[in-house]
């Protein structure tokens, strides 16, 4: 496997198939339809998107032309690798603002537990290199 630098198209692609691969997470996200754009902060190659249609991840890849994400977080690689190995926890992450969250955060709170799934997820990616 070569390598894939978190947080870029190539990762979104893998990370959807880990995604709809987790019978928790699926089930957690079921009733949420979404649009997640990762970033890894001041690395403008390291954008990725993340569709979900109710519960399953139907893209994985850049930027969608012309649509607007719902949620964004960014956050640099070595805090999305902290979270990743659950040295941070997702919701003091966001409140401390080490990930920049952007869209509604009622929406976040209420699915904190799939949400929290989801992140620790990255860094399952196969050949995936951090950068930090």
């Amino acid at each position: 496997m070569s390598d894939v630098a978190v947080m870029s198209p190539e990762w979104a692609q893998a990370y959807r198939h880990l995604w709809n691969g987790s019978a928790e997470i699926r089930q957690g996200a079921k009733d949420l339809t979404m649009l997640i754009e990762w970033r890894v902060q001041d690395a403008d190659d390291q954008v990725a998107q993340l569709e979900i249609a109710d519960g399953e991840a139907i893209y994985g890849g850049s930027q969608i032309e012309g649509r607007k994400p719902d949620f964004v977080l960014t956050a640099t690689s070595n805090v999305w690798h902290r979270v990743a190995e659950g040295e941070i926890g997702v919701a003091s992450a966001i409140a401390t603002r080490k990930i920049k969250f952007v869209g509604p955060i009622k929406v976040a709170m209420a699915n904190m537990a799939v949400l929290s799934a989801g992140l620790r997820l990255v860094g399952q990616v196969d050949g995936l290199v951090w950068g930090d």
